[in-house]
């Protein structure tokens, strides 16, 4: 029973995930991830907070990641933003069971946070 519950979490996530990525079809992940002013360059906000994510994620911390990807996009929704909940939660939708859950995270938390992300999209 537990095998065909994953499985049907995973189409769920996999079907948002594509949901939403048509949604923004076209923009490019990584643009503009580095303004150039003056000769001088500069990490864009956006890029500052890829990096955090892909830390916290490198160092198993997937509630710590998650939780300043929420708070960003609560402050600024942005397509830049969007992409990158959906690359974050893409990522880890690739984890087995046995690794989210050594990071105290879960298939059905993936697919909650997908959800909440498409409401905060849709206010």
């Amino acid at each position: 029973m537990q095998m065909y519950e994953n499985d049907y979490v995973m189409r769920m996530i996999k079907t948002t995930l594509q949901a939403l990525a048509s949604f923004f079809k076209g923009r490019n992940a990584l643009e503009n991830s580095i303004d150039k002013k003056n000769g001088d360059i500069f990490i864009t906000k956006d890029t500052m907070l890829e990096l955090m994510i892909k830390k916290y994620l490198s160092e198993g911390e997937i509630n710590k990641a998650e939780n300043i990807l929420i708070e960003a996009i609560e402050s600024h929704k942005s397509p830049k933003y969007l992409e990158l909940a959906l690359s974050f939660y893409g990522e880890i939708s690739e984890w087995d069971e046995a690794k989210l859950i050594s990071c105290n995270f879960s298939k059905e938390e993936i697919l909650e946070g997908l959800d909440f992300i498409k409401k905060l999209y849709n206010e």
